[in-house]
């Protein structure tokens, strides 16, 4: 570069090659200009061109993330409002407390009441979910480690011949139980 740019400031006489009537300094600059401007466009082109063609990543599905069961938890209690059927972990010792809208025939019982055992109905702890009129409170307290379910019936009665009628739907919601680790 700083060769170029000498070059353009040597007296030549260039009138005997030249048969125009530009002035010699002006042709030189215009040749310093050349040289420093070609590789920069050549630069540009090529890199819009590697841009234009680049690999194009295929568009991937986005899925919504399920809604959340744990309405709220203070440290002695969870509050459960089951809207998914993914598994829910608690710590041992907690009080569960699972809340439902109202509907007739509603029931929740413990499938493994040694991992979950059925308590009685403390007062609300989250007034937006058990606070209006009919609202129905269970609680289950962590007794012990490992996978207890929840069978939540949720109260329609559906009748087949020879007055044989169940309840249904109905839904097992795994609750896994942890040991807390103990502090001194």
């Amino acid at each position: 570069m700083v060769n170029v740019v000498s070059m353009a400031y040597t007296s030549r006489n260039d009138e005997a090659l030249s048969a125009s009537t530009r002035p010699l300094a002006t042709r030189r600059w215009l040749l310093v200009i050349a040289a420093v401007l070609a590789p920069i466009a050549l630069g540009a082109v090529a890199t819009l061109a590697l841009f234009v063609t680049r690999h194009q990543p295929v568009p991937q599905a986005t899925s919504a993330s399920p809604a959340s069961d744990i309405k709220g938890y203070d440290g002695s209690v969870l509050v459960l409002q089951p809207l998914t059927t993914a598994q829910v972990r608690i710590p041992l010792g907690i009080t569960l407390e699972v809340v439902l809208h109202p509907n007739v025939g509603q029931d929740i019982e413990s499938v493994n009441s040694n991992i979950l055992m059925q308590t009685s109905n403390p007062p609300c702890h989250v007034k937006a979910l058990c606070g209006f009129p009919g609202a129905e409170i269970w609680t289950f307290r962590a007794i012990d480690g490992g996978v207890g379910y929840l069978k939540i019936i949720f109260g329609f009665y559906v009748c087949h011949g020879h007055n044989q009628c169940t309840r249904t739907p109905l839904v097992y919601k795994p609750i896994a139980v942890y040991s807390r680790p103990q502090s001194s």
